[in-house]
């Protein structure tokens, strides 16, 4: 009887043990998730002045928030047009806008908006879903007014993180083209595949859902994956691609992982002749 009421007992701190643990883990996810998920990037003085005296296509831009946050970047004038094609691109989570800087030579005959997330670079505030969301579409808002930028082209690029934000602009305004890097459909279902045990939409405040704006948008659209992404595995990317409602196309780019995606050529090649079609797609 002794021998069951000490094997009850150990069962019982066990029991208890591994609860405790569970609890731990799941307050530790709660309170660090905008570092698992915002990997804020700085941009110092002289990296500003590198690129301002080194691309003189780049004028600096800053853009006050509705909540009186600054953010900053660049807008590069590579085309010719006048009013221009305006292209806006939203990167990844670990991204710095000005690492792009040099990247939009292959987008000749575009004008190409890179801004900051809040919280990145230059860029004051601190990230989050409701804010770069909403930030999305005041950019799209005062860009499409100047006179330089034709409104009637405008298209939106998104890689990884991006991708949630150039797929709300596009559910909730008139573009001409959208650009996804390795889309998801839903951060909390790739969530729930990395810690399967835990109650992941129940603790995640940025959870990016945006099927349902996939469902809304109806410009042709590129979808480019890499095809050894084991941060966003094809599958997320997949659903979305088949959730929109617009023309698609879609490009595997072979020997490449989440993070080598841009390095191959194809990628550029891909991007140049999707944007070099018209309105729609051939």
């Amino acid at each position: 009887m002794d021998n069951l009421i000490e094997i009850a007992v150990i069962i019982r701190r066990i029991v208890l043990l591994v609860i405790t643990i569970y609890l731990i883990i799941a307050a530790l996810l709660y309170f660090f998730q905008d570092s698992l998920i915002f990997f804020r990037q700085p941009l110092d003085t002289a990296g500003v002045a590198y690129v301002n005296q080194n691309y003189p296509e780049a004028e600096e831009i800053r853009i006050r928030t509705h909540d009186t946050e600054e953010l900053h970047g660049w807008i590069m004038h590579r085309s010719q047009k006048k009013p221009a094609p305006l292209l806006i691109y939203f990167g990844g989570n670990a991204e710095e806008v000005s690492w792009m800087v040099e990247e939009t030579a292959g987008l000749e005959g575009w004008t190409v908006l890179l801004m900051n997330y809040r919280g990145y670079g230059k860029s004051s505030g601190r990230p989050g879903e409701k804010y770069l969301l909403s930030d999305a579409l005041q950019l799209y808002d005062h860009f499409a007014k100047l006179d330089y930028i034709d409104r009637n082209n405008i298209a939106v690029m998104g890689r990884s993180l991006g991708t949630a934000m150039a797929v709300y602009l596009s559910a909730q305004r008139d573009l001409s083209k959208t650009v996804l890097v390795s889309p998801f459909g839903s951060m909390a279902d790739i969530a729930k595949e990395n810690f399967p045990f835990m109650p992941v939409k129940l603790l995640m405040k940025h959870q990016f859902n945006i099927m349902p704006y996939a469902r809304r948008a109806d410009n042709p659209m590129l979808t480019l994956v890499a095809s050894n992404d084991n941060i966003i595995p094809s599958r997320h990317s997949k659903k979305l691609f088949e959730t929109w409602t617009g023309a698609k196309t879609w490009h595997v780019i072979e020997y490449t992982n989440h993070n080598t995606i841009s390095a191959n050529p194809a990628f550029w090649e891909y991007i140049h002749d999707f944007l070099k079609k018209g309105k729609h797609p051939e």
